[in-house]
């Protein structure tokens, strides 16, 4: 999987966890709800700013989608303590398979 698709997937899963519509992210955010869909479904890449945007209407900051849809590519869950989220080898172990 590559970026843009395991973006698309966790902005989807953060979406429907908040039982948000596409409109509705799409209004808070000020994108186009068509963009949305075509991103969360990987058929369009999300720049930096459209990141932006949708994290914001998300109540999250950019950096959770990415580092969420980083740990997605790798095959790996998000570390559940700040302890494990600084275990290198865990993670270059995950990243391998």
């Amino acid at each position: 999987m590559d970026f843009h698709k395991a973006l698309g997937c966790v902005i989807r899963g953060k979406r429907h966890a908040r039982s948000l519509t596409l409109r509705e992210v799409a209004l808070t955010g000020f994108v186009s709800m068509g963009h949305l869909s075509d991103v969360e479904n990987g058929r369009k890449e999300g720049s930096s700013q459209f990141i932006k945007a949708v994290a914001t209407a998300l109540k999250l900051e950019p950096y959770d989608l990415v580092l969420e849809a980083g740990y997605l590519m790798a095959g790996s869950s998000i570390p559940n303590t700040p302890e494990k989220l600084f275990v290198y080898d865990s993670f270059k172990e995950k990243a391998r398979l």
